[in-house]
């Protein structure tokens, strides 16, 4: 009879939180931080890969001030090994932090992110293992009585 008061407890439970808005979908309407403008998001995607891509220039640059040991032919710069690769690969790392947070967004403001995964797991349900035992007394009188006789 214990599992009534429990499972009533347990409903409303559960019809309150069916019943609560969800508070992450007010917070990016109010703040005013919740997403990254046009322009923003424009630059990161420009200075990133631009960046890298010039830093590649300039240590190919810097290898080709250099003299060669003898034998060895000097270093040349070529545009696509030292500027375009290294811009793809940055063009490549700003394209995935994008898409790991949903273009840049941010929930609740600058603190706080909520993360959302492409799979959803099924959640997980605890269940309750119930063990019954069979107690036996013996009285004074050398009766055996039985406690599972009297919960029935």
């Amino acid at each position: 009879m214990t599992s009534s008061p429990q499972k009533s407890a347990f409903s409303k439970h559960t019809q309150e939180q069916i019943q609560q808005p969800s508070t992450t979908a007010n917070t990016n309407d109010e703040n005013p931080y919740g997403q990254m403008s046009l322009t923003a998001r424009l630059l990161v995607f420009l200075l990133v890969p631009s960046a890298t891509g010039l830093i590649g220039l300039f240590s190919s640059f810097l290898q080709s001030t250099r003299t060669p040991p003898e034998g060895q032919e000097p270093h040349t710069i070529d545009l696509d090994r030292d500027f375009m690769t290294p811009f793809l690969l940055g063009l490549a790392f700003v394209i995935v932090i994008g898409f790991q947070t949903g273009g840049f967004r941010v929930a609740g403001g600058m603190t706080a992110m909520e993360r959302k995964f492409a799979l959803s797991w099924p959640k997980a349900k605890r269940v309750r293992k119930v063990r019954r035992e069979r107690v036996i007394v013996e009285d004074e009188d050398g009766d055996l009585d039985d406690d599972t006789k009297k919960d029935r």
